[in-house]
């Protein structure tokens, strides 16, 4: 028995190993691995979880249909394998998001309403991880109504009575109520939210199903790209790239933009993870590029009532026959992108030069940036996923540049090591040195200091520097008095007739508005083209937006005088 568990373990370190390898003598060892493997039981969870990577890398970069068969046959046959394993054996797979596991996470409002919704009978609050009851007493108190509130005091029923009576008798889980209670709160729903991710509730999911696990998480593409010839691994020059002609951008059907957005939420919650844009995602503007290699990549907008306060965004989803290899995002203001990008762990032996290229280009189409920034967190600094993926030259194999004179020193003594040794790594202390500080990759026309660059920090700042002078810290006051003065002094009409998002977005950028003295004197063409970069920030496009915005030179210079 040993003999025969010591063997299975060779058979998928073997796949494991050859998997990224494309020459034919490649292929037939897969093949032959996967033959062997396709009717061996596997009862140790850490060999299953290496054989699940090696196959979902497989389907997402197959050699030729005859492995592809094979590998979708093998992961089709995962769950089952999963559910023959003991239970001590199976939890060892908890949070592994791998089909027929458990994982358990803290999701945000949004994350936990689609878990409910969606799987309903597969996910629950994990109440034995959940430690802070008397917040949830309180919580609960305020939420409820007033005739209610002794029932969460001493003496009183408790909270985990109260779910129990407040149901009524209707099937439904405690997290479901819990969701209701929320929803019809009444509060702003930014409160609500907040409201409930304080509360840090552990929701425990079971992932199974098509479309419900990493293991079983493709779209459909249009067609396989497979990979005879082996990875498209260069790295060629980016300014180059960008330079080409740019790929075709076009707006996705509803129905498509909805099964992208469900693609992002299975690819994020099966690792425990959340992005503010795949939370709050318009499903009108889901924009989407298709690249060679059977790359396609979505990026998806948010909900006017979300939006950042400043930047125009799109976070993306990237695709690889159909897989989920990548997500991040992008966020620009008056020409300068900041960028970052996460290849899954289970992909990053693929082609993550050609994939951030191809990112960049498509941004490049959607926001027509000049510089672009990888901030210190993407580079190492306080992550260590990203310290420990190299991930500072895999930028600066990109062509990213510090400009910080401290990090170019370590920079330059590093180099000096490599160009010696080629066999040398930087260690995880240096990394942590050379994430030090922002990267930048300057285009034609971009800034020549990027780190100097206006910021929505620095104006965020001023403007609560402008409240807590001109309003006496009266936010209300603040909003509303900013508001009618920007409409007097850009000369609104209509006002009323404007759809309420467009009216929040003004009402919002009006306190941008309120930092320049000298608005009223501006030539009327720049003071109607304001408007519209305003009203832009409440409609369906924030593409349309973000170009209006960069586009408006009068507007950057006030402001960039303001902190200069």
């Amino acid at each position: 028995m040993f003999e025969r568990r010591l063997a299975g373990r060779r058979l998928m370190d073997a796949l494991a190993a050859v998997a990224s390898r494309y020459e034919p003598a490649a292929r037939k060892e897969k093949l032959r691995l996967l033959d062997a493997l396709a009717g061996r039981r596997v009862g140790r969870p850490g060999s299953l979880a290496r054989l699940h990577e090696a196959l979902c890398f497989l389907q997402a970069y197959p050699d030729d249909p005859e492995v592809l068969e094979r590998v979708d046959r093998a992961l089709a046959e995962f769950p089952r394998r999963v559910a023959r394993l003991r239970a001590v054996a199976r939890r060892r797979l908890h949070d592994s998001g791998i089909a027929n596991t458990t994982l358990d996470y803290p999701f945000g409002f949004p994350m936990a309403r689609w878990l409910a919704t969606r799987f309903p009978h597969d996910c629950e609050v994990a109440w034995a991880r959940f430690v802070d009851t008397e917040r949830l007493d309180e919580t609960l108190s305020l939420l409820a109504t007033a005739g209610e509130g002794d029932a969460f005091s001493e003496g009183g029923m408790g909270w985990r009575a109260w779910l129990g009576v407040a149901k009524g008798g209707r099937p439904m889980t405690d997290l479901q109520l819990l969701l209701e209670v929320f929803e019809r709160t009444g509060l702003p729903e930014e409160t609500r939210d907040w409201l409930y991710e304080s509360l840090a509730l552990p929701v425990v999911w079971r992932p199974r199903g098509v479309g419900a696990s990493r293991t079983l998480a493709r779209v459909p593409p249009a067609r396989v790209f497979f990979h005879a010839d082996g990875l498209e691994r260069r790295v060629a020059s980016l300014v180059d790239a960008l330079a080409r002609p740019l790929p075709p951008l076009r707006r996705a059907p509803r129905a498509l933009a909805e099964a992208l957005i469900e693609a992002a939420h299975v690819a994020m919650a099966t690792r425990q993870r959340e992005l503010h844009a795949f939370s709050y995602p318009n499903p009108d503007d889901v924009l989407l590029v298709d690249v060679d290699r059977g790359v396609r990549l979505a990026f998806v907008g948010i909900l006017p009532g979300f939006r950042l306060p400043l930047e125009g965004y799109y976070a993306f989803l990237a695709l690889k026959n159909g897989i989920p290899v990548a997500y991040g995002g992008g966020w620009e203001l008056f020409g300068t992108l900041d960028f970052a990008v996460n290849v899954f762990a289970s992909f990053r032996q693929g082609e993550s030069a050609f994939l951030a290229t191809e990112l960049l280009r498509a941004y490049r189409r959607i926001f027509g940036m000049r510089t672009i920034v990888v901030d210190r967190y993407q580079l190492g600094h306080e992550s260590a996923e990203a310290l420990r993926s190299g991930a500072f030259y895999f930028y600066h194999r990109l062509g990213f540049r510090p400009r910080d004179p401290a990090v170019l020193r370590v920079l330059e003594a590093e180099q000096s090591k490599i160009a010696a040794d080629r066999s040398y790594r930087s260690p995880i202390p240096i990394l942590k040195r050379l994430a030090g500080a922002e990267v930048y990759l300057a285009l034609s026309g971009g800034h020549r200091e990027p780190e100097k660059r206006l910021r929505a920090t620095d104006v965020s700042g001023l403007i609560a520097r402008l409240i807590a002078r001109d309003f006496g810290g009266d936010r209300g006051v603040a909003v509303r008095e900013s508001t009618a003065r920007a409409r007097r002094e850009l000369g609104v009409t209509g006002w009323t007739a404007w759809p309420t998002a467009e009216r929040r977005a003004f009402a919002q950028l009006s306190l941008v508005a309120a930092l320049i003295g000298d608005l009223e004197t501006w030539p009327s063409v720049e003071r109607r083209r304001l408007v519209r970069v305003f009203r832009a920030k409440g409609r369906g496009s924030e593409r349309t937006y973000a170009n209006l915005l960069d586009s408006h030179r009068w507007l950057r210079r006030s402001l960039e005088a303001l902190v200069t």
